[in-house]
């Protein structure tokens, strides 16, 4: 099994702040070469500590300023309808991301929208299915996610 060290630990914090760092910027930070934290970055992937990197796109530019956290209930049913219905969500363009949850929502989504119309028009497309049975909708006012920058 692979395991992660203090060098690797601080790598990968910087990383998730900004994954276009240099190894020079990566080396000034952590105190190894570049050359080393460049091949430690390389390992980080292979073994899957690192599982993907994204682009953080401003919402408006892309014309879907609107966040809503929906918690999703699924009637109870078979594996295979609620199989087809995460596949579903995930392959619809409003949805940022799918969590499988305890408690009493099934689901929770999290759903980039260009309007409150939009968002009414998604739940009547996707939610008045027979697999669910319930859908709270939580419209988020400010996004305060911490400056990992």
């Amino acid at each position: 099994m692979d395991t992660l060290d203090s060098f690797d630990r601080d790598l990968l914090s910087l990383l998730r702040r900004d994954c276009r760092r240099t190894g020079e910027e990566l080396a000034a930070e952590v105190g190894l070469s570049a050359a080393s934290c460049l091949r430690r970055v390389q390992r980080l992937r292979r073994i899957g500590a690192i599982q993907r990197e994204v682009a953080v796109v401003a919402p408006d530019l892309l014309g879907t300023p609107v966040t809503v956290v929906v918690l999703l209930t699924l009637r109870r049913g078979g594996r295979d309808r609620v199989d087809r219905l995460r596949q579903h969500l995930l392959g619809l363009p409003a949805v940022e991301q799918l969590m499988h949850v305890t408690g009493p929502a099934d689901f929770v989504l999290t759903l980039r929208c260009a309007s409150m119309e939009a968002y009414a028009a998604f739940t009547e497309a996707h939610f008045y299915d027979d697999v669910i049975s319930g859908f709270e909708s939580l419209v988020v006012l400010r996004d305060h996610a911490p400056d990992l920058g």
